[in-house]
């Protein structure tokens, strides 16, 4: 009797997916990162949010889905949207932590079905024709040895059934991290630290395009990479953002 492994692989790859693996938040068993309970503890409520920055506003309207915080009325960022799947606070901080700074690369689609899920309670459909992640300079390409938005951008790349466009907009010069410097600084930590990749300019034409960032702060990174898609010639852009940090929180940056 011959024995032919690669016909068991679609067993044993249902076997594994069905295993139920520890809750990334309370380490009960759960069969998709994140268990029944936590989830509808933190993520099942949506918190009314600016449609332009996804700051949480302190009140909901349920006739104008184009609501906008303070900040954004006094001056419209170059981003059209922003969905995020939850604030950025203990505990769900970890999930974060546990990626970007411990390597812990299973957390990566998790926050992607996470945002996935965000996606699906938005009011507006949402269409991007391609996703690009924020990308890394290569210092810290080197150092971390992943782009943590990159990996979370690919889950949404499957779900959304939308291109994931590896080399688009290219970091030219080396920051310092956002997270080590003042509110007041990261304006300039980042400006002009953004450039198009000549040999695909063409692909962003009039088009609609998605940027994956994995926690947005002050906003200052992704206004700067859409301001610069904008330039050329973008129709839209939507950023898709795992963690919002609430504006009180600023105040402490």
């Amino acid at each position: 009797m011959n024995f032919n492994f690669l016909q068991c692989i679609p067993f044993l790859t249902g076997l594994i997916k069905n295993i139920p693996s520890p809750c990334a938040l309370c380490h009960s068993d759960s069969n998709d990162g994140i268990c029944d309970d936590c989830y509808h503890r933190y993520f099942s409520a949506q918190c009314p949010r600016c449609s332009r920055c996804a700051n949480a506003l302190p009140f909901h309207d349920p006739e104008n889905e184009n609501l906008l915080c303070g900040d954004c009325v006094k001056k419209l960022p170059s981003f059209d949207e922003t969905i995020v799947a939850i604030d950025y606070e203990p505990p769900l901080d970890q999930l974060v932590h546990l990626l970007k700074f411990h390597a812990n690369l299973t957390m990566a689609p998790i926050m992607g079905k996470l945002i996935v899920k965000a996606i699906g309670k938005n009011r507006r459909p949402v269409c991007p024709d391609f996703l690009i992640a924020v990308p890394l300079g290569k210092r810290r390409l080197i150092e971390r040895g992943f782009n943590q938005s990159l990996e979370i951008a690919k889950t949404l790349s499957r779900s959304l059934k939308a291109d994931l466009v590896f080399d688009l907009v290219e970091r030219i010069r080396e920051t310092e991290k956002q997270s080590t410097i003042s509110f007041k600084e990261r304006k300039k930590n980042v400006r002009n630290a953004f450039g198009i990749v000549e040999t695909n300019r063409h692909l962003i034409h009039n088009s609609h395009i998605g940027i994956i960032d994995d926690v947005m702060t002050t906003g200052e990174t992704l206004e700067e990479i859409a301001a610069l898609l904008k330039k050329a010639g973008a129709a839209r852009i939507t950023n898709f953002v795992f963690a919002r940090t609430p504006p009180k929180n600023l105040q402490e940056i």
